[in-house]
């Protein structure tokens, strides 16, 4: 049989130009990959950021356990005390002190920034029934000072922290009586036995029936040739923001 050439198919034509697009389609597709996403940088997965990324977590829920038995204690401590003033109150009422007295609101005229000797100047005096000798709250809770001279509408407040100015108070959780030495500015500084323990952030409250306080323990001074100890304390409230006081 004599030889004849054959010459390719259009078909097979056509698949060869449909294979080359594809090729050449699927090499574009790398090299605009390769350009675009390979600038885009990709999480590491080494096991040494796996390692910190899980330590992270447990610190985060440790701190969160932390936090969470902190608030459930300070809540404990908050019921205790409400217990304790509720039992207090009882014992008071049942000998015939149980309401606290009543006392007169005024104004601060004058902050003891403005004023000489740590002194306030309120606009309460004979006409509202205020009397030498009162005692003066902030907040109706903290002690800060006595009635020292008085006017018709106007009084003038001698703060307890004045330079030189003895209180006597006690310690929070004590029975021991101290004496508070104003500094100025609402500050005072104690003197007591170095043995007797105290503590910073401790109250010092008001010796009287009904419970006020006096000041925040807030540094403890202390000397190996001292048999004493130095508490420095203040106010636990701003003095010169003070806009009202109660009078009683």
């Amino acid at each position: 049989m004599p030889y004849r050439n054959k010459r390719p198919s259009v078909s097979f034509f056509s698949f060869v130009l449909r294979a080359t697009g594809v090729i050449l389609a699927v090499l574009a597709l790398f090299f605009i990959l390769q350009k675009v996403v390979g600038k885009v940088p990709l999480p590491s997965l080494h096991s040494d950021d796996v390692r910190s990324a899980l330590s992270s977590k447990r610190v985060l829920i440790a701190h969160i356990d932390e936090l969470e038995n902190t608030l459930a204690g300070m809540k404990a401590l908050s019921d205790q005390q409400s217990l304790l003033q509720e039992e207090n109150d009882a014992l008071k009422a049942e000998l015939g002190r149980g309401q606290a007295p009543h006392g007169t609101l005024a104004r601060v005229l004058t902050m003891p920034s403005r004023s000489f000797y740590d002194t306030l100047l309120i606009d309460a005096g004979e006409a509202e029934g205020i009397t030498e000798g009162q005692s003066v709250f902030a907040f109706d809770a903290v002690a800060i000072g006595t009635i020292s001279s008085v006017e018709t509408h106007r009084a003038t407040v001698q703060l307890f922290s004045a330079p030189g100015r003895e209180t006597t108070g006690n310690a929070e959780g004590s029975d021991v009586a101290i004496t508070l030495i104003g500094r100025g500015g609402g500050e005072y500084e104690v003197r007591m036995p170095r043995d007797l323990p105290f503590a910073i952030g401790e109250s010092v409250s008001l010796q009287s029936v009904h419970m006020a306080t006096l000041a925040t323990i807030e540094k403890i001074i202390t000397d190996p040739r001292d048999p004493f100890q130095r508490l420095l304390a203040k106010v636990p409230v701003n003095l010169n923001a003070l806009k009202f006081v109660v009078v009683r």
